[in-house]
């Protein structure tokens, strides 16, 4: 802390062990808060993209699969792959659909947070361990409760495949930009590569994020020369190409015409422009109502008024870059609320809203940590001499943070659902199960399937219809092996 040098040498042992135990404490809530979020996704179950998706590997595989969609609908090759893990695992480990989709769901939730994890730890390097745990945990947290769909972050396979890992990849590349940036420090070769492979799974992913990642890549290059150091154009230069080809591999698809041809009202840019820019200002309205976000940015500037002072004075640069962030940041959300609406014609989906959501709040953290350390040693000082000293210390700092987390995570929008919602989450999964069985071991080609009577919007969108010829009955019928099926309380 801070004011560590006023305390006595015998007493920091016991303060220390009563500051470690206060920082493990006040990480405990929003680690209970995501366990118990990523436990749902063993009461998730497929939906209707997810049996074509477990239907055509069980028929062609992996490669003729994507290869097939590639031509047909669409060049988002990584989450083509990443969507046929749980019919591979099922045939692999001979286990149900239903158990290998809640793995896979289950394994995407922990690289969520290992991911941002890491995010976390390579942008505060001077922050403790105790300090780490809780702001990693306090970002995963927050995103989680502030999602604009919690549903396609955690629960369905299909939507958080396009928005989750480049969201992931993105915060990697940025922080390391950034710190790079502040320490006046080269890319080495190996972190070179590895931003160049991330680059190019992240731009395969969807049409947008290559665009983010080129803009910090430029605007990297930029902060580079205002601030006169090296700048290391073969190691961007190589970073852009990977991402280049990623999106050259996604917008050259022969399925992007076909779904563009479903699209009349694609095409307007004009009317995309303004539409883009109100739409994006309504996200921005949104992410700020929730008070976890605010919690976040709170404890990214008080951890980082805490932290030891380095070993040389921090660089003049820190307050120019930490508004460059927030121009990028809000440049990219924009761009992903423009060209959605140019591509589509209709306001951005909220599955993509989630990647614009971890990208702004793991930017605005970057800002706050940067503004807090230009200016830490008159904001100690204030501090030390103001009657509000003593929400600082070892002990109170990380209790009051941990009180305003268990604040904003309880009035969250994510909470407020999963009250609404609780009671119905085991029956539907009960119902789930009960209509795996029925389609595995009837005989009959066509099947009477019973809708879903408990039906949570957070694991669920759609259910079985009448028209046995239209998704999703017509790829649950396939994967099934069965000629048909139809809602059991819907007239033949």
């Amino acid at each position: 802390m801070y004011n560590e040098d006023v305390v006595p040498l015998a007493a920091r042992p016991l303060a220390q062990r009563r500051a470690g135990l206060a920082w493990a404490l006040c990480s405990l809530l929003p680690a209970i808060f995501l366990l118990g979020l990523f436990a749902l996704t063993w009461l998730s179950a497929p939906e209707h993209d997810d049996f074509c998706f477990a239907d055509l590997y069980a028929r062609h595989g992996f490669v003729q699969t994507i290869s097939i969609v590639y031509h047909s609908l669409s060049g988002r090759v990584v989450p083509l792959f990443l969507s046929q893990l749980p019919p591979a695992i099922s045939a692999a480990m001979n286990v149900s659909l239903l158990s290998a989709y809640s793995l896979t769901l289950a394994a995407s939730a922990g690289l969520f947070l290992l991911g941002s994890a890491v995010a976390i730890v390579r942008a505060w390097p001077r922050a403790g361990a105790p300090q780490l745990i809780f702001l990693a945990l306090a970002f995963a947290s927050t995103v989680v409760s502030a999602a604009p769909s919690l549903r396609e972050l955690l629960y369905w396979l299909a939507g958080l495949t396009c928005y989750v890992p480049p969201a992931l990849i993105t915060i990697l590349i940025l922080g390391e930009c950034i710190r790079a940036l502040d320490t006046d420090t080269e890319f080495s070769r190996p972190l070179t590569i590895g931003m160049a492979l991330g680059g190019l799974v992240a731009a395969m992913c969807n049409e947008f994020t290559s665009f983010w990642l080129l803009l910090i890549l430029a605007a990297s290059v930029l902060a580079r020369h205002l601030f006169g150091q090296p700048r290391q154009i073969a190691q961007h230069s190589l970073i852009a190409a990977a991402i280049a080809i990623g999106f050259v591999v996604v917008v050259s698809a022969s399925g992007n015409s076909t779904r563009m041809e479903q699209l009349p009202n694609a095409g307007h840019f004009l009317p995309s422009v303004l539409n883009g820019f109100r739409d994006s200002l309504i996200g921005l309205g949104r992410f700020f109502r929730e008070p976890a976000i605010v919690v976040s940015l709170i404890a990214a500037g008080a951890v980082t008024l805490v932290e030891p002072e380095p070993a040389r004075s921090p660089p003049a640069s820190g307050k120019m870059l930490a508004l460059g962030i927030i121009a990028v940041c809000l440049a990219c959300c924009y761009f992903e609320y423009f060209a959605h609406q140019y591509a589509t014609g209709f306001r951005l989906v909220e599955r993509a809203q989630n990647e614009a959501l971890i990208l702004l709040l793991f930017g605005l953290m970057l800002s706050v940590r940067l503004l807090v350390r230009a200016y830490r040693t008159p904001l100690r000082q204030r501090l030390s001499a103001s009657l509000y000293r003593g929400l600082f210390g070892p002990v109170a700092l990380p209790t009051g943070l941990g009180l305003l987390m268990i604040a904003a995570l309880g009035l969250s929008s994510t909470a407020s659902l999963l009250r609404k919602q609780w009671q119905d989450l085991h029956p539907y999964w009960q119902e789930s199960v009960a209509r795996h069985i029925l389609l595995t071991t009837s005989p009959e080609p066509v099947v009477a399937v019973p809708r879903h009577k408990w039906t949570p919007s957070l694991l669920m969108t759609s259910d079985v219809t009448a028209n046995a010829d239209r998704l999703p009955n017509d790829c649950i019928a396939r994967y099934y092996r069965k000629s048909a099926i139809h809602a059991a309380d819907a007239s033949r």
